[in-house]
């Protein structure tokens, strides 16, 4: 498989692809788009359904203050 790689302004929907990789057109290709800065991808609120966003990695908060844990009676358990 050949892999080229070049940089591009996104415009709306549309990506250039510079002239030298025109061939590749009529071609089924594989596209994975990398933003260059800092890297960080800027999410939207929630798009359609099953979209992810960075609420959906919040840490999960759990007050154990007065609970009791054995680990041979969780085991036991098993």
């Amino acid at each position: 498989m050949e892999v080229i790689e070049f940089q591009s302004v996104v415009e709306g929907d549309t990506i250039r692809v510079p002239e030298q990789y025109k061939q590749f057109l009529t071609k089924m290709v594989r596209v994975r788009i990398m933003p260059m800065g800092n890297g960080k991808i800027k999410s939207a609120r929630r798009p359609g359904p099953g979209m992810l966003t960075p609420d959906d990695f919040s840490a999960l908060r759990i007050d154990t203050t007065g609970w009791k844990f054995d680990r041979e009676e969780a085991n036991e358990r098993r």
